[in-house]
């Protein structure tokens, strides 16, 4: 029996010969978190999300079935552009979403602004790229350190704290969020009575640094740490029992979901800005959270609001382009454009810092009736945009 020879064009007229050949292929985004090392825990909160993203959107868009493409970034910047650049050659995909690491953000921001892949990304909070290391091709849907920073400033002002003492594990996240801090909280008239930066993952032992603390007495402390350091630090500055005298406040980060079982009682009384808890009551976090518990028989955190929002960004600029994502200036043009309602509340990009305005709210760590730690909202600043300038785009 002879082989049946079909011609290409008469495949394609049998398909459709009015429907583009973009709209039979799989949407392509690349998800580039750290699966392991030492930000795991974040990438794997940030995935739940992204595919919860997935499942709510139905799988498809615009027609396009969503395919994810995981690749384990393990927060190194080498891997980071490695991972990114195996996307975007032989996964030929046509957008990436996630980084949670800033340095690995700053080491594919040249890449793939060369090569004209629009990234989104979820978590990496460098001031650097809403300023002067800016592209057209990387767009942030997570914050900046200094829009984390300025509201908590601001609100401590305002609350008559005069004296802060600053306490910050040394490193670049950490000192972007003090900068941000110090500006807002002294334009306001606050003073900084003490300055000490802790060694980045070598200081277990906080007792001699919370020691100076208690000597200047000031009003309040801010204190700026993450992960493992943000446990050691707050069990340890509940034992000094000065946390009555000398409250403890924070940007974004300090007590965060994914830390409560381990900081337990040392986190309630913290006072901190936040851009997303799951306590808030609207009809779209209430609707996220639900789902996300069901999946995942856990509470979200902030990750995974920023990994959802960050896919529902590509996805919304994919439905407004009718599926093309084709033409990557135009496609990047429409992601500049989206506006929803997510889990945070209200947001929209910035075509000027290549961020996006949001809700920021001030929030207390809290034990609940039930015993189980929590948010408590103290006070919304609604749609604030990211304050950093200085992005000019090529």
């Amino acid at each position: 029996m002879k082989n049946l020879v079909v011609p290409a064009l008469a495949i394609a007229a049998a398909v459709s010969i009015s429907q583009p050949l973009y709209a039979q292929a799989p949407l392509k985004i690349g998800v580039m978190l750290p699966t392991s090392g030492v930000l795991a825990a974040i990438g794997r909160e940030q995935l739940n999300a992204m595919q919860l993203a997935v499942e709510n959107a139905g799988g498809t868009v615009a027609g396009r079935k969503i395919e994810l493409i995981i690749e384990d970034t393990a927060a190194n910047p080498s891997t980071g552009l490695t991972k990114a650049r195996k996307l975007v050659i032989s996964d030929k995909v046509d957008a990436i979403a996630g980084v949670v690491s800033s340095a690995v953000a700053l080491a594919v921001a040249p890449y793939v602004a060369g090569a004209r892949v629009p990234v989104v990304i979820s978590n990496a909070g460098t001031d650097n790229l809403s300023g002067d290391k800016c592209n057209r091709y990387m767009v942030r849907a997570s914050y900046s350190m200094a829009q984390t920073a300025v509201p908590i400033g601001n609100y401590m002002a305002k609350k008559g704290i005069k004296r802060v003492f600053i306490l910050a594990s040394d490193y670049i996240a950490p000192r972007e969020s003090v900068n941000a801090f110090k500006k807002a909280f002294t334009a306001a008239g606050g003073q900084i009575v003490g300055e000490v930066w802790t060694p980045f993952g070598k200081t277990q032992d906080f007792g001699p640094f919370i020691s100076q603390v208690r000597a200047a007495n000031p009003d309040a402390l801010y204190a700026v740490y993450y992960g493992g350091e943000a446990i050691l630090f707050t069990r340890q500055y509940e034992a000094f029992g000065i946390r009555d005298k000398i409250p403890l406040y924070s940007a974004l980060g300090l007590t965060p979901p994914n830390l409560r079982k381990a900081q337990g009682d040392s986190a309630v009384g913290v006072i901190q800005s936040s851009n997303y808890i799951a306590e808030l009551e609207h009809p779209e976090n209430k609707a996220f959270v639900a789902a996300y518990r069901k999946k995942f028989n856990d509470d979200p955190g902030e990750f995974a609001a920023y990994a959802y929002d960050s896919i529902r960004v590509i996805l919304e600029a994919v439905r407004a382009r009718n599926g093309d994502t084709s033409d990557k200036p135009a496609f990047v043009a429409a992601m500049e454009k989206v506006s929803f309602t997510g889990p945070r509340g209200p947001i929209s990009l910035s075509s000027t810092s290549r961020s996006i305005t949001q809700n920021f709210y001030i929030v207390k760590s809290i034990k609940k009736p039930d015993g189980q730690l929590g948010f408590e909202l103290m006070e919304t600043l609604p749609n604030f945009a990211d304050p950093i300038t200085g992005c000019k785009l090529q």
